[in-house]
């Protein structure tokens, strides 16, 4: 007796009817958004007759067969098969947030891509579906064996792939710092174009796309007994984990074939999945075909979107992959609405007795960590390579060393010492062991805002940035905080949330990396947190605002120990609740805006130098807060020598190089969890 998972129940009511007339509103759309800047040209049945012949004698003809006609099918071929792979995803993991995107599979394959164009350029000549597919397994081999012991936890899954893209995508920007003159075309590709200009890459693409899709749908048999869970699955004689290892290897090749010709188009595998759910698409079949023509009509919509965007600034490239990427977070956050699971943030499970190590004084730790940073403070002011090898700088001559060393370092320290007292203050006040400045998006939002500034070329000095930037970052965490108020503040939403606001920055990097020249290389340095564009003045300025602020947070000890208690006994102890949140919410915000100025939005600093606190014993509110500070100054004044001196005379942004460590920590930290 044959088993069907998805047929509705006796009685259960049919698809709403809102389903079909949604996407094909949606394709009516795109198709005249597409359309209409042409039909001043052509009529309406020469532009369709354009997809298979043209008229030599009309150029408007010729154009859009060879350029408007192979785009539209481009983007209509590529969004189906990216809303199949998102579909066929969800399916598989059991997960309504999980896509090609959210799994890092667009990242590995870029990142794939970037190698083989670095040390293997023949291996693109044969064939760039290699190189792709290779990241792309890479990415979600990551995935797969941080998550395995969790059993596939939905928010793990997800937080460990956007992990693993920031750490791909920080790999590549590696990359693209230390040899952009032969990896710029490379990253304007990469951020996702549909242009066009003949069908030889379409009827390149369609075979394979027809061939991996016709695979998947072979599967939708055994796929529909996934949704009846593991165990009864087996017992009816499917094979689990063959079928998920099957299903998702051809979701990587998918995937990774079209990032392999247009770029990373990000989100279109989660919009469409998603959009069918919300519209009534209630079986396996169902989803699957409402998914496909949904991407098919959405990504249609944001090629057309970036064309005309394109357009309207005087030929200056919007990528496809800035109006997809626009499109991500918006879905993430309508998503996580409605969305529940039953598994706590990694850390929060655990017996307390796991997560409290030995008191140590802190007298002592904090001498220890002191005499660290004097050796690197030290190190780095006098012992560097120069043009006749490795030599020492006698400390007579440190005055004039300091011109070229002292400030960069100086403000790694603060800066570190910033998102260590900032890191300590969301985790106490959210509850929440993996928060972080940058995993909830405050470092996001000032991030954003910064690209925002430069986009508009306004020039409002270094003060104005540092108010933007406090306003963008106190933006993002009263957003997120409201946004969670109905799942109680929980971590998986504060966090999913945090991420999605990074869709929203990527979005805009990608649109200056696109544009080029020295804005994109300027912002593409700052981003990844470039200490060397810091000035003796700055440097001085932020020891001043992060001196006085860890003043003030001497007033936050009592608030930042009864709040972790709940609202109801804080309270009744006499706390203004409201009031302590918005203070902790300020401070916070300004002492993340602080650092993202001098050191970029993505350090992983604010969520190392908490923990790191912990394992040194210091568990109360006070101690905590100054231990986090000497880490977060050590670890990134750390950062920044090793980031002079590693490829010397290049030098890496030290930012990125704390990214990287700090990507790896998350991972691991994310791996620990669920050991007996």
């Amino acid at each position: 007796m044959s088993v069907d998972a998805t047929l509705p129940a006796p009685g259960q009511p049919e698809t709403s009817p809102r389903l079909p007339i949604a996407v094909a509103l949606l394709w009516l759309a795109a198709i005249t958004a597409s359309a209409l800047p042409w039909l001043d040209q052509l009529l309406p049945s020469q532009l369709v007759s354009a997809f298979w012949s043209f008229d030599g004698d009309q150029y408007a003809s010729v154009l859009a067969h060879f350029s408007w006609a192979p785009r539209v099918s481009m983007a209509v071929l590529i969004g189906c098969a990216l809303g199949l792979a998102g579909a066929v995803t969800q399916q598989v993991l059991g997960n309504p947030l999980a896509s090609p995107t959210t799994l890092g599979v667009e990242a590995g394959g870029q990142f794939g891509v970037t190698l083989a164009t670095l040390f293997a350029p023949g291996l693109l000549a044969f064939s760039p579906d290699l190189a792709a597919v290779a990241g792309g397994l890479l990415a979600i081999g990551l995935v797969v064996l941080l998550t395995w012991r969790l059993g596939f936890s939905p928010v793990s899954v997800i937080l460990a792939g956007l992990v693993v893209t920031f750490f791909l995508g920080a790999i590549n920007m590696a990359f693209l710092l230390l040899k952009g003159e032969w990896l710029g075309n490379l990253f304007i590709w990469g951020a996702g174009s549909l242009i066009q200009n003949n069908w030889t890459p379409f009827f390149d693409l369609l075979p394979r796309v027809v061939v991996i899709a016709a695979l998947l749908l072979a599967l939708l048999r055994p796929l529909q007994l996934l949704q009846l869970g593991q165990a009864s699955a087996n017992s009816l004689g499917a094979k689990v984990s063959l079928l998920r290892a099957a299903a998702l290897f051809l979701v990587v090749i998918m995937s990774s074939v079209v990032v392999s010709r247009v770029g990373v188009v990000a989100f279109v595998g989660l919009a469409a999945p998603v959009l069918a759910r919300l519209l009534g698409a209630r079986t396996l079949t169902e989803r699957l075909l409402w998914s496909t023509l949904a991407g098919g009509g959405l990504l249609l919509l944001a090629d057309t979107l970036a064309h005309w965007a394109t357009t309207w600034d005087g030929g200056s490239l919007v990528p496809t992959g800035t109006t997809t990427a626009l499109i991500g977070g918006p879905i993430i956050l309508l998503a996580l609405q409605g969305f529940r699971n039953t598994h706590h943030m990694p850390g929060q499970e655990a017996s307390p007795a796991a997560f409290l190590p030995r008191r140590r004084s802190p007298v002592a730790v904090a001498g220890v960590l002191c005499s660290l940073l004097a050796v690197t403070i030290t190190l780095s002011m006098g012992w560097s390579p120069g043009l006749e090898g490795w030599n020492w700088t006698p400390l007579v001559q440190w005055t004039e060393a300091w011109v070229w060393r002292g400030p960069r370092l100086m403000a790694a320290i603060l800066a570190g010492m910033a998102l260590g007292m900032a890191g300590t203050l969301i985790q106490r006040m959210t509850g929440n062991p993996m928060g972080s400045p940058e995993l909830l998006g405050i470092s996001g939002g000032a991030g954003l805002v910064m690209v925002v500034l430069v986009l508009t070329g306004l020039d409002i000095g270094r003060p104005g940035q540092l108010a933007a930037a406090t306003a963008g970052a106190a933006g993002a965490l009263g957003l997120l905080l409201l946004l969670a108020r109905k799942h109680h503040f929980a971590g998986n939403q504060l966090l999913l949330g945090g991420l999605a606001l990074y869709v929203f920055m990527d979005a805009g990097l990608r649109l200056v990396m696109a544009s080029g020249g020295t804005v994109a290389s300027r912002l593409l340095n700052w981003m990844y947190g470039s200490t060397w564009l810091i000035p003796e003045s700055e440097a001085f300025a932020l020891l001043a605002l992060v001196v006085g602020l860890g003043t003030l947070l001497l007033l936050t000890l009592r608030p930042l120990t009864l709040l972790p208690l709940g609202d109801t006994p804080a309270s009744s102890l006499g706390l203004p609740v409201a009031r302590a949140r918005l203070l902790l919410l300020v401070l916070a915000a300004v002492l993340t805006a602080a650092s993202t100025v001098v050191i970029g939005p993505l350090s992983f600093v604010g969520l190392i130098a908490p923990h790191l606190a912990r394992v040194l014993g210091q568990q109360t509110v006070g101690r905590q807060l100054m231990v986090a500070a000497l880490a977060g100054g050590l670890l990134l004044s750390l950062a920044d020598y090793l980031a002079r001196i590693l490829v010397y005379p290049n030098q890496l942004p030290a930012g990125l190089l704390a990214a990287l460590v700090g990507g790896l920590y998350f991972l691991w930290g994310l791996s620990r969890h669920g050991r007996g």
